[in-house]
């Protein structure tokens, strides 16, 4: 692939670009400038909590959860603080190497899932608010960009997907020098930006 003509966006006035001007064109001039950490959900200190391997904050956990998916809050309201921290020791188990491996996730998105009311897309959201780098956000919105579903299907979002969504943001990451610095964070948010164009 000619990647100088692929940053060579050509305009002129009142009318659409010249060539071709993808998703991957859009994630390689916005993700760069995006912040790489969002304040974890808006959660004070929850930055500390990151480097506290045994525990997640219960308020922390909430909120994550409210955000990603505020129609499960009820089912999350009764999951109790010390359910919530012998599952994040499990997840953590899972995730406490160098490089991970694909099963290394699954299994740590298997753990996050037992919790009552956190599905996929909010584990992936628990994850990301610990370690941004390595994770980002899978949503309906970033897989129809990605053409991994069809715009408006907003069906259940499997370990799979998000296995393979993963892929996908570390491959973009690979292959485009804008993104070498970016985390995965990043990329997923410029994707989800995307995603009204």
């Amino acid at each position: 692939m000619d990647r100088t003509k692929e940053k060579s966006v050509k305009y002129s006035y009142g009318s659409r670009p010249v060539d071709a001007y993808t998703y991957v064109n859009f994630v390689c001039h916005l993700a760069p400038v995006l912040p790489q950490d969002d304040k974890v959900f808006y959660w004070q200190n929850s930055l500390k909590w990151r480097s506290n391997r045994n525990s997640i904050p219960l308020g922390l956990f909430r909120n994550i959860c409210h955000w990603k998916s505020p129609r499960r809050s009820d089912l999350v309201k009764q999951v109790i603080e010390g359910k919530v921290n012998d599952c994040w020791r499990r997840t953590l188990y899972h995730l406490d190497r160098q490089v991970l491996q694909d099963n290394d996730i699954i299994n740590a998105l298997q753990e996050l899932t037992q919790l009552s009311g956190v599905a996929i897309p909010t584990a992936s959201a628990i994850l990301t608010a610990w370690n941004p780098i390595q994770f980002g956000i899978v949503d309906f919105r970033t897989l129809v960009v990605l053409g991994m579903r069809q715009d408006g299907a907003r069906n259940n979002i499997l370990v799979r997907d998000y296995i393979n969504f993963r892929s996908r943001l570390l491959q973009l990451q690979q292959d485009h020098n804008e993104l070498h610095d970016c985390a995965l964070r990043q990329i997923e948010l410029a994707m989800w930006y995307y995603y009204p164009v």
